[in-house]
Parts: C-alpha cells; sequence; structure tokens
C-alpha cells in the first residue's frame, strides 16, 4: 500500500467502477481494508475509497429479499434487527463469530467476499441461502449465484468489477438455518466450516441445503447430499442425516497443512453436518442410532 500515489473517492458504484477502469495503473477497491492491509502488497498505485458510494445499507424489498450492500461491516450484520429475522438469524451469528469487535467494526461483506478465501467465514451461511451477488463493471451491472463467483483461491468473477451486494429471496426467511467453525483459537482463520438450511413444513423437511468452507479450493454446496434431504418425513431424518453427513464429506477435498490434516477436515465436515442437522430439526444426534459412543 506504500506505493499508492492517488487516491479517489467516488459517490456512486458505477463511478468508483469507472475510475478503476479508466486510471492507469494497478488499483484496490478499498472498504475496510482489513484484508488488504495485511496482505503489505506493493503493487498498487491508487486507490477507490468506497465509503461514499452508498453500498453501507442493509434492506428488505417489497417481496421480502434480503439485500446486503457490500461495504456493510460485520458488526452491522451481527446488530441488524433485519438480519436477525431473517433465517433464524444465521446471518448474524456467523457474523458474529468473525475475528473480533475491532475487526467487525471494520471488516465488510464484500471484503470476506471478495478476498476469496476458502475459509472465508461469511460464506457458508450465504451459499446455503443461495444468495445473489451483483457487481458493475461501470457501464452495465451483472449478476450470479454466490456458488458461482468463486473461480478459485483469492480467485473471484469479478476481473476488475466491483462487488455491489448481495441478495436473499425472501423465500428462505423463514428456514431453518445455523452454521460452524471449528478454529484453534476464537479469533483464529478457520478450519472446518458448515452451514445447514432446511424448510420444513409440518412433519415433512421440504429441502434443505448444506454448504462447506475451508475443505476445497473455494466453498462448496454438498448438491448431491441436498438431494436425500427433498421431501424427507422428519421420522425417517435421523437415518438419513448419516447419509447426507456422508455425502458431504465425500464432496470435500481438503488439504494437510500446520493447522489440520485433511483427514481430520473431511471427519468434522460429517460430524458438524450430522450434529447441525438434528440441531436444526430438533431431534436427537443420530450417532444413537449409528451404534456410536
Amino acid at each position: 500500500m506504500r506505493n499508492i500515489s492517488q487516491w479517489f473517492n467516488p459517490e456512486s458504484p458505477q463511478e468508483a467502477a469507472q475510475m478503476m477502469r479508466d486510471t492507469k495503473g494497478k488499483g484496490c477497491y478499498l472498504a475496510g481494508g482489513t484484508d488488504l492491509l495485511l496482505e503489505n502488497r506493493t503493487d498498487f498505485e491508487f486507490a477507490v475509497d468506497l465509503s461514499a458510494t452508498g453500498l453501507n445499507e442493509i434492506a428488505r424489498t417489497e417481496t421480502g429479499d434480503l439485500f446486503i450492500g457490500s461495504c456493510v461491516t460485520l458488526h452491522d450484520l451481527e446488530t441488524s434487527p433485519l438480519t436477525h429475522e431473517f433465517a433464524d438469524g444465521a446471518i448474524a451469528f456467523a457474523a458474529a463469530g468473525c475475528g473480533n469487535r475491532p475487526v467487525r467494526s471494520t471488516a465488510t461483506v464484500g471484503g470476506n467476499l471478495c478476498n476469496a478465501l476458502p475459509s472465508a467465514d461469511m460464506v457458508p451461511v450465504l451459499l446455503a441461502l443461495d444468495a445473489v451477488v451483483f457487481f458493475t463493471d461501470g457501464e452495465s451491472q451483472e449478476s450470479v449465484p454466490l456458488s458461482e463467483f468463486f473461480v478459485g483461491p483469492r480467485k473471484t468473477v469479478l476481473d476488475g468489477s466491483l462487488l455491489i451486494g448481495l441478495a436473499i429471496s425472501g423465500e428462505y426467511a423463514n428456514w431453518k438455518v445455523i452454521s460452524r467453525k471449528l478454529t484453534r483459537t476464537v479469533e483464529d482463520i478457520s478450519l472446518v466450516q458448515v452451514a445447514v438450511g432446511l424448510e420444513i413444513e409440518g412433519d415433512t423437511i421440504l429441502r434443505g441445503s448444506v454448504a462447506m468452507g475451508a475443505v476445497a479450493p473455494t466453498p462448496v454446496r454438498a448438491t448431491e447430499a441436498e438431494a436425500l434431504l427433498i421431501d424427507l418425513p422428519l421420522a425417517d431424518a435421523p437415518v438419513a442425516f448419516a447419509s447426507v453427513a456422508d455425502l458431504a464429506a465425500a464432496t470435500c477435498s481438503p488439504i494437510d497443512d500446520h493447522r489440520a490434516t485433511a483427514q481430520y477436515r473431511t471427519d468434522m465436515v460429517e460430524v458438524l453436518t450430522r450434529r447441525l442437522l438434528c440441531e436444526v430439526a430438533g431431534i436427537e444426534d443420530v450417532k444413537k442410532y449409528r451404534g456410536e459412543k
């Protein structure tokens, strides 16, 4: 960052993207900056400050959709009444587990997504809710499902475009959703993350979702496992959840590193998926149905 010689303060997302496209040299978008400043990069020559672009709002649309601007801080996600009343407050809960209070007061949801780490804290719960992301190159606006946003570690589809925000359909507002991550310390980068969601009507699970982080080159959905949750009677759920958890673990492709082994990460995906599904459905842990002690 010490090589930056120009600082721009656009007043709209379109103006910001236009500046990024038209200014000579290599630039960076700057919101909270908690990830960017830690990288200690020296190749940026100018910065486009997003603080005045109006991307820091959380809103519910007339159709009930939840929209989250890319510059919304994690603290605002944690404390907003709109996130607390949506999908069992799962988004607020996930935000509350990101780093410490000073970090959450500065870091943004857009930065968490655009940094594109496989272990990005907010991604699994947003994936489980089928979030759609919106971005602009200054001339036009596009959108893609969040599941298509990541193309590799620290790589997204943006290619210089600006992330405007993300939206979650109002049909997920009443879903039961929960996420959990395993870390070495409360503020440390996650070793494994799992988020699950269920749409339950009466005694039947209509459909569900299972999303994972830190266990593949990008955050992933366990779509094959999710198929077992469609129109599943709650009476059959204990045994079915065991199969869902096994398939979710088989979806992973984790690595060995100094934080954890690949086998540990795979095993924990199975355990977390099973336990979270039981917790969301309000039934006993299926380990009792598998002869586990």
